[in-house]
Order: C-alpha cells, then sequence, then structure tokens
C-alpha cells in the first residue's frame, strides 16, 4: 500500500494553536490539513485561558473538520506568586503554564485510545505535555526554529525585557534536551541543519519544508507601484526588521511606490510607525479573505527579516499565491530563486524591478509544493 492510499492515524502534538492570524499559525494550520489528507488526526494543543474563543474558532473551522481536539488547559496562578513561580521554574514561562501531571495524562491517555501509527511534536514547546519533559523514542519532532535565536523582546515593557532575559538560558536547555532524544527531526529550514545538530549531538537532522498549498489568486487586477508587508508586531524580530526596512530601504524605493503593512499590532506600535513614514499605510491584521484581495493587489511581496530562524511564513505566504517577492538575504532560505539582498539600497533596486506587473516570471511554487510533501510522507510515514 502506497504512503497516499495508507489511512494513517497521527497524534499531532502542537506548541500553539494554528489560527491564520499568524505566520506560526498558518504554518501549523497547514500541517494539520496536511495530516488529514493522510488519515486520521487527534491534536493536543495549549489553550492559554484569553484564547477560548480562538480555539473553538479553530476548531470548527470545516478545512479541519476531521481532526479531534484535545485542549491543555494552562497552571491558574494569578497575581504575583504566579509570576514569580514562572520566573523560578526551570522551564520556559510560556511552557511552565502547560507543564500539569492533568496535562501529561491528557496525552498519555490520548495516545493509549487514539493509538497513532505516527506521532509528531512540533518545537520544543511541545515537551511540555510530555511525562518528565521526554519524547518516546518513536517521536517525529519538526523544528520551526532554533528555539533559543528567537528569544527576545526590544520592546519597551520592562517586565517582558527582564522575562526575555530569564527565559532564554532555559529555551536552551529545552531546545537540546528535545533535539538530542527524538528518534527523528525534521528542519522547516536547511540552514537550522547545523545548529540543531550541534544543539542534538548528532548528525541526522533532515531539511523537511514548510506545507502550505498552493493559493493561486486571480492577478488580473494587480497595482502597479503596490508593495506589500505581512509582519506580526508582537515579535521583537519584525519590530527591528520592519523599523530597518522603513528607515534604510524605503526611502529608495521609486517614490511612486507605496506600502501597505497588514498584521498584528501591539499596543499600536505598528499604526504609528507606518504614519511616521511616507507612502505608507496599516491596513490591520486581515482574515483569509481580506489578505488574498491584498495580496491579488499587490505588485510585489516584501520579506525584511534580521533576525531569528526558520522560515519566514511571508515568504510562503506571497509565493503560494502567485506573488513576486523581495526578500532579506539573511531569511531567504530558497537560494538563488528569490530576489534578495542585505544591503538597503540593493534591495530596493530589486523591488523598483518588479513595480510593474509581469516583469519577470514567477517562482516554480507547484514544484516546492510538491517537493514539500514528498519530504512530509517521508520523514513521517517512512521507514
Amino acid at each position: 500500500m502506497s504512503l497516499h492510499s495508507a489511512a494513517h492515524r497521527t497524534l499531532c502534538v502542537l506548541p500553539n494553536l494554528p489560527e491564520r492570524r499568524t505566520g506560526g499559525g498558518i504554518l501549523l494550520f497547514e500541517i494539520l490539513r496536511y495530516l488529514s489528507s493522510r488519515g486520521d488526526v487527534a491534536v493536543v494543543v495549549p489553550v492559554a485561558n484569553h484564547l477560548t474563543a480562538e480555539f473553538e474558532e479553530v476548531r470548527s473551522d470545516p478545512l479541519l473538520g476531521g481532526v479531534a481536539w484535545h485542549p491543555l488547559a494552562a497552571r491558574r496562578i494569578p497575581g504575583l506568586r504566579g509570576y514569580v513561580g514562572r520566573l523560578l521554574s526551570p522551564l520556559p514561562a510560556e511552557v511552565a503554564k502547560f507543564a500539569t501531571e492533568a496535562n501529561r495524562e491528557l496525552l498519555a491517555r490520548t495516545r493509549r485510545q487514539f493509538r497513532p501509527t505516527a506521532e509528531l511534536a512540533v518545537s520544543s514547546w511541545a515537551l511540555t505535555a510530555y511525562q518528565e519533559s521526554s519524547l518516546p523514542p518513536e517521536t517525529r519532532l519538526y523544528m520551526v526554529n532554533v528555539d533559543p535565536d528567537i528569544v527576545r523582546y526590544d520592546g519597551p515593557s520592562l517586565k517582558r525585557q527582564l522575562a526575555a532575559c530569564v527565559d532564554h538560558p532555559k529555551v536552551d536547555r529545552l531546545c537540546r534536551r528535545a533535539v538530542s532524544m527524538a528518534g527523528r527531526i525534521g528542519a522547516i529550514s536547511a540552514a537550522d541543519l547545523h545548529a540543531l545538530n550541534r544543539m542534538g549531538r548528532r548528525n541526522d537532522v533532515t531539511y523537511v519544508p514548510p506545507l502550505m498549498r498552493p493559493q493561486p489568486l486571480d492577478r488580473s487586477c494587480v497595482e502597479p507601484n503596490h508593495v506589500i508587508i505581512t509582519t506580526n508586531f508582537t515579535y521583537s524580530q519584525n519590530v527591528t526588521s520592519l523599523e530597518w526596512f522603513l528607515r534604510e530601504s524605503w526611502p529608495h524605493v521609486d517614490p511612486r511606490a507605496r506600502l501597505t503593512v497588514t498584521g498584528k499590532d501591539e499596543g499600536g506600535r505598528l499604526q504609528t510607525l507606518c504614519n511616521s513614514h511616507p507612502r505608507t499605510s496599516y491596513a490591520g491584521c486581515l482574515d483569509a479573505a481580506e489578505l488574498d484581495a491584498a495580496f491579488a493587489r499587490a505588485a510585489v511581496a516584501v520579506n525584511p527579516t534580521r533576525l531569528g530562524s526558520g522560515f519566514q511564513i511571508k515568504l510562503l505566504d506571497a509565493i503560494a499565491r502567485g506573488v513576486p517577492i523581495v526578500s532579506t538575504a539573511f531569511s531567504n532560505r530558497l537560494g538563488s530563486a528569490i530576489a534578495a539582498s542585505d544591503d538597503p539600497q540593493s534591495l530596493a533596486e530589486l523591488i523598483n524591478a518588479r513595480l510593474t506587473p509581469g516583469s519577470l516570471p514567477p517562482f516554480d511554487y507547484g514544484s516546492f509544493h510538491r517537493e514539500a510533501v514528498a519530504a512530509w510522507d517521508g520523514f513521517l510515514f517512512g521507514t
């Protein structure tokens, strides 16, 4: 029986909700869509107290109709006692909230009842649900980042700056533990292989590209000189990167160009930043249909990321829809097929060359997606 016809039963442990308003949420959503196409899926996922409504929205999404959901509840210790307890915990704060015996028993019980043929843990954060933070040897671990590389906060909150400093060594330890014990490890980016192999003292981490189904759009009404950036200002790497782009590169882009920025704001910082730069507007955090419409109008998308690791979903969002994109070389994981430069003026020139629709051939996303699916089949279900 082939991989494509076999009915698999996959138990998937996620680090957060697969909601489609952030890059990480989109990535998890697409993983679940793929797993559903391969058979039955049971998902164990942490649900923070303030995300109950978002969880219900995800659970009712018809595209994930066959998924069985098992939410992990956060430990409720309010006020200063809870904050100090998380600071003193050996686990990162977001992991410590869910590292309870009840949650670990929920995962163990789900495994016994569901009887999976494959088990997938996504990121080292998934260890929160495992007994003694230990992965069973047959578990497949998918690393969407080199986790210590993304633990930073550059915003105005001193409390969050302190929390990031305290969390960094904890995240490093948890990541090393996860990648040293998983039976098989996939990395979302080939650029992360060396770091993950080194952290796990192994040499068998494999590149497993991100999944996103092709989403071709009607590009007949593209607006020349229209540039789009999708971002999420709850991550400091995105804040730093967009500030750099608007300060160093955007002034060199053709003065006829205008920039639309979309994504989650934090305390109005993204709106304020856009208001302070010419030819730049903030469109808010768009739903799926609104985002498609924005991409359909854009002549070119930009991925200005300069920090972190992993694969930028903002890049994947564009090429899956047939939209030309320009990226920093730092965060370009697709080589010469993507126009990229870390020099701000060269980056602007690459954008200028794509302001006229149809001026350059599109990225071959169909081939990329077929290769990604084949890699996932081998990673999860191959021997």
